[in-house]
């Protein structure tokens, strides 16, 4: 309890500092300022610092940007160009889209990205540099997410191989092989040639997979999910797979979260796309309405987040917008539209701040009480 109480004092002391009131109720959310972005590909990925202050933006160009949340003006530019040709990627380009940013837990000046090329990069804040750390040949990096205490973080993407990473070293401990047949072939060979019993398995995903999400209260427990229609579990301490298993969402985007012991799905479906999870049972604990959506175009959710007050925030193109929904009451307490596919959300003090953006714009927007 006190350091629940330090914690939420850290954060009133950072949103006052950044001129943010904190208010108690959601009524509604108002868009505070936008970016239009249609010269750098689109936005892919949005993150907002620790510190409250900044928010970081993942181009379709494979460049990085940050900007003030107080006056949404730009701070800094991290360009693909500025990196060093790496040899295995000579062929390929590395103005890809930058599809996960995540702020490093214990290095609150480090921010990871993961790129469509397979690099993993890193933005230092102190001396303003954009480096490669690592790269995964031949796969497309689609979500990258750090456990709560820092020290792993995973990655998942195109060969739908779910990898662990020691965080200081920046190298894989765990590789969770997908389900391929090819790849369940390699393995065996590989342990009956070399003798060897790797720390691998094969009860991974069929599919590509487009989202990880560590638990935030289960420093050990990672959430994987991609286009197999099945949210997985991993206690990345075990070799294999937890037995458990969510069936149903198709996940094509960061379209998982989790918050005590509710799980939320954001699914590329025409219906139903928003789904409440029991992360004890397993079991569907509702499906949220999202109003309005054209029977035509549909829903189809690429991003969603849990916030306080029982909200849901969730993007998508169907809608191309974002919509902020009471998951007990099912109402929609605002909807901020773009003009065209929004891939990606963030937010930071509970919801009270948030980010979306798409292929036309980003924007910044905030709750209110009335």
């Amino acid at each position: 309890m006190a350091k629940r109480r330090l914690e939420d004092a850290i954060v009133a002391s950072r949103a006052l500092n950044v001129g943010i009131k904190l208010i108690d109720h959601f009524r509604s959310a108002k868009p505070l300022f936008s970016h239009d972005v249609n010269a750098h590909g689109g936005i892919f990925s949005l993150r907002f610092s620790d510190e409250l202050d900044q928010l970081a933006v993942g181009y379709g160009d494979g460049s990085i940007r940050s900007f003030s949340v107080t006056n949404g003006k730009e701070t800094n530019e991290y360009l693909a160009s500025s990196l060093p040709p790496i040899e295995h990627l000579r062929r390929l380009s590395m103005d890809l889209p930058i599809m996960s940013l995540k702020w490093h837990p214990l290095a609150s000046h480090c921010l990871y990205a993961a790129c469509v090329d397979g690099t993993i990069r890193q933005v230092d804040k102190k001396t303003n540099e954009l480096s490669v750390l690592t790269y995964e040949i031949d796969n497309e990096l689609t979500s990258l997410d750090f456990s709560f205490d820092g020290k792993h973080f995973a990655t998942v993407g195109k060969d739908a191989h779910v990898r662990v990473y020691d965080s200081e070293k920046t190298i894989i401990i765990h590789k969770y092989n997908n389900q391929r047949n090819d790849t369940q072939l390699e393995q065996i060979l590989h342990r009956r040639d070399s003798g060897t019993d790797e720390l691998s398995c094969t009860t991974g995903h069929y599919y590509r997979a487009f989202a990880c999400k560590f638990h935030p209260d289960h420093r050990n427990v990672l959430l994987t999910a991609g286009w197999d229609n099945v949210i997985k579990f991993w206690d990345i301490r075990q070799k294999d797979a937890m037995s458990e298993e969510i069936a149903g969402p198709h996940i094509c985007g960061e379209g998982i979260d989790a918050r005590g012991n509710e799980i939320l799905t954001a699914s590329w479906t025409c219906a139903n796309s928003l789904q409440l999870w029991d992360f004890r049972t397993m079991g569907l604990i509702k499906t949220l309405n999202v109003p309005n959506a054209d029977t035509d175009k549909g829903e189809f959710m690429y991003s969603a987040q849990l916030c306080d007050n029982k909200t849901i925030l969730a993007v998508g193109s169907g809608t191309c917008a974002c919509h902020v929904i009471n998951s007990e009451t099912n109402q929609e307490l605002a909807r901020l539209p773009l003009t065209k596919p929004v891939y990606a959300l963030d937010s930071m003090l509970g919801g009270r701040v948030f980010a979306y953006g798409g292929l036309d714009k980003f924007s910044l927007a905030h709750m209110k009480d009335s």
